[in-house]
């Protein structure tokens, strides 16, 4: 015989079940593979997803600017006139420096 009173009784078949599904709402939001853990791994994957596809955008600037570089002249003189100052005779240079920010 149980010395339980019916009140005790009720609140338990009560609470039982406010607490599974307390229990199971935390652990589909907050749990390992719930979903904000979910939603916050989505961002981040699109955020490397972007930053994958501007570093894919700079290598095939770069490589066009090697290959330039490798076959045609002009680019090297191009390159030749900014990096080292360096133009045919009789060519005028334009040098624009920013203003000193002191």
């Amino acid at each position: 015989m149980t010395t339980e009173s019916p009140l005790v009784r009720r609140l338990l078949w009560n609470l039982l079940p406010i607490a599974v599904v307390v229990g199971a709402v935390t652990t589909t939001l907050i749990g390992e593979e719930g979903v904000l853990n979910r939603t916050e791994r989505k961002q981040r994957l699109y955020a490397l997803r972007e930053r994958v596809e501007q570093v894919e955008r700079d290598n095939d600037r770069l490589r066009a600017e090697v290959r330039a570089l490798k076959e045609d002249p002009r680019a090297i003189r191009r390159e030749a006139a900014q990096q080292l100052m360096i133009a045919p005779e009789g060519s005028t240079i334009y040098r624009l420096d920013s203003p000193s920010t002191d």
